[in-house]
């Protein structure tokens, strides 16, 4: 599992999806997924859909559910 904090770059919106997917799976959320869903809050990209999903992601990880590793 790659870490590493990417490259500053534009939001790719199926980025999004594989992070979002890949921290449901693991119930861990690395410092690179962080920064996919930091460029996506910073760039103004999600749509309502997708502002819910994150909203219970945070949730989530308030809760202890999911692990910051």
């Amino acid at each position: 599992m790659d870490n590493s904090i990417p490259e500053e770059t534009s939001f790719v919106p199926s980025e999004l999806y594989e992070v979002l997917a890949r921290i449901a799976a693991s119930s861990q959320i690395t410092t690179a997924d962080q920064a996919v869903l930091r460029k996506a809050f910073l760039e103004d990209q999600l749509n309502e859909e997708e502002h819910r999903v994150v909203d219970r992601l945070h949730r989530a990880l308030l809760k202890g559910r999911i692990k910051v590793v």
